[in-house]
């Protein structure tokens, strides 16, 4: 009997279950293998594997490289990940639509390369949950400074020529009469040869600072320019005079506020400029897409591109319409011309569509183009006779000048068949009387002789062309005036009210109606 107790325990314990640890023991145990290479076979296996190892690694290192490369495309970026089909279309009209957006954008080097992706993983976020900005922001805030992107292929510190410049307009009259402006736009820059620094690029090649008061950098409330012995001039907006104006700088400068100007400041929009209604209708019609013989067409095409609507099927609703305003006023034109009529509406269509994007909130109103003074400041952001030096005792000593032809002459217009077509070269001295900017508005008062005088230089078609002297007041303006205002904007009543602030008469500030 005790042998078979002794035989029947083993059997017992055989029966017990396996304990969890045990089991888990035997599922992780590594599997034992001998390399031999003194076999063959051994041999050849170590070599294939480690060819495998190669040819995998370099077909994840090309596809790595070649998706990092797309990535940084200008296709994905305007059409894949971002939200930026609007800035995409206007990226490729521009000149530099053969510009990767990640040469200025991005830049260079590992630090930019993980910031970028940081903030892609942000922007993916923002489209996913539908949170992202409508419009896209700009100015682009921590954009690489220019002397980085612009200035790798361009060199604002290399004097320029001088550029002769012809603009041309069609007026709103029936005839859409054809209106010439011809200048000279004074690049200038740094000429090393002489040491000169004057023109337009002047304001990169002299070190400029300033403090916007707002995020498009519109309205410009202190300007710096330094000096040869590294201390700043400072100008500031008058409305600042009445407040702690030297605490403001300070704390300006201590929060990151102050900016040092470079190209992006004027050329704000150089990729993604989207043109006003008047320009696009104007090249239109310079290009023959747009028959000049419909009458009022270059008045009604603009007016219908001015007007916002919620999405593109109500704007061509109503560019359609405007074949009414023909069979209706001109049944003789539309009878005649209607292949011309059609054309021209498939052509404000094209525009529409490229200059408006309404699911975006985007059209040539929404960003600011800085680079021209109209329809928006531009220059005059700074050279607007607001901006005062001062001294110790708060009196002013100099401000920033309002003279155009710092930058460019005065344009020679040409209306009709009255258009001049020669370069404005004035030879010899130019008049003691035009070195003030002030001349285009006290000129009135020339005598017939002096009259003729002007025309040696301007030629005729300056004074009596109507580009200046158009300017028609309501009767009421003393009390509509702010209406007026707000149709024409600051740089149309600068034109001639120089020297007359809002603050003359509203020294308390301009109180908007609640």
């Amino acid at each position: 009997m005790k042998q078979l107790k002794v035989l029947r325990k083993p059997t017992e314990e055989a029966a017990q279950p396996v304990l969890p640890e045990t089991r888990r023991r035997g599922w992780f145990r590594w599997p034992s293998f001998t390399i031999d290479l003194n076999r063959p076979r051994h041999r050849l296996a170590v070599l294939f594997s480690f060819i495998g190892l190669i040819l995998i690694g370099v077909v994840f290192l090309v596809s790595g490289l070649k998706t990092y490369a797309y990535t940084e495309s200008a296709e994905f970026c305007g059409t894949v990940c971002h939200p930026m089909g609007s800035e995409f279309v206007r990226y490729e009209r521009s000149p530099h639509a053969n510009v990767e957006c990640a040469k200025c954008h991005i830049g260079p080097g590992a630090s930019f390369f993980v910031k970028s992706k940081i903030d892609g993983l942000r922007q993916v976020y923002a489209v996913l949950v539908n949170s992202y900005s409508r419009p896209i922001k700009s100015p682009v805030h921590d954009l690489r400074p220019a002397r980085e992107t612009c200035e790798e292929c361009h060199a604002p510190t290399t004097f320029k020529d001088n550029i002769i410049k012809t603009i041309v307009h069609y007026d709103n009259d029936e005839a859409n009469t054809p209106v010439q402006s011809t200048l000279i736009l004074k690049m200038g820059g740094w000429q090393e040869s002489t040491g000169v620094s004057e023109g337009i690029h002047w304001h990169i090649t002299n070190p400029v600072y300033y403090i916007p008061a707002d995020e498009q950098r519109q309205v410009i409330l202190w300007v710096g320019v330094e000096q040869p012995d590294g201390s700043l001039k400072e100008f500031y907006a008058r409305d600042m005079l009445n407040m702690a104006w030297t605490s403001f700088v300070e704390e300006a400068r201590a929060e990151g506020k102050m900016r040092r100007m470079d190209c992006i400041d004027c050329h704000n929009r150089t990729a993604h400029f989207i043109p006003p209604p008047e320009v696009t209708v104007d090249q239109a019609i310079s290009a023959g897409l747009i028959s000049r013989d419909l009458p009022y067409i270059r008045a009604k095409a603009v007016e219908v591109l001015k007007a916002e609507y919620p999405d593109k099927t109500e704007a061509y609703a109503a560019i359609d319409g405007l074949a009414d305003f023909y069979r209706v006023g001109y049944p003789e034109v539309y009878a005649n011309r209607r292949s011309e009529i059609y054309a021209a509406l498939a052509e404000l269509k094209r525009i529409y569509a490229d200059t408006n994007f309404p699911d975006m909130g985007v059209n040539w109103q929404t960003n600011p183009n800085n680079e021209w003074h109209t329809p928006f400041p531009g220059c005059f952001r700074c050279h607007d006779g607001k901006h005062v030096a001062v001294d110790p005792a708060g009196n002013e000593i100099e401000i920033i000048s309002v003279k155009c032809n710092l930058c460019h002459t005065v344009p020679i217009v040409g209306r009709g068949d009255d258009m001049l077509v020669e370069a404005p070269v004035i030879v010899g001295d130019v008049p003691a009387s035009h070195s003030d900017f002030r001349w285009t508005i006290e000129h009135r008062t020339v005598t017939e002789t002096e009259r003729e005088e002007c025309y040696s230089c301007h030629g005729k078609g300056f004074c009596t062309n109507e580009a200046c002297h158009n300017l028609s007041h309501p009767p009421d303006m003393l009390f509509t005036h702010a209406d007026e205002y707000r149709k024409k904007g600051n740089q149309v009543c600068y034109t001639c009210h120089q020297d007359i602030l809002c603050s003359r008469c509203h020294p308390g500030g301009i109180v908007t109606n609640p």
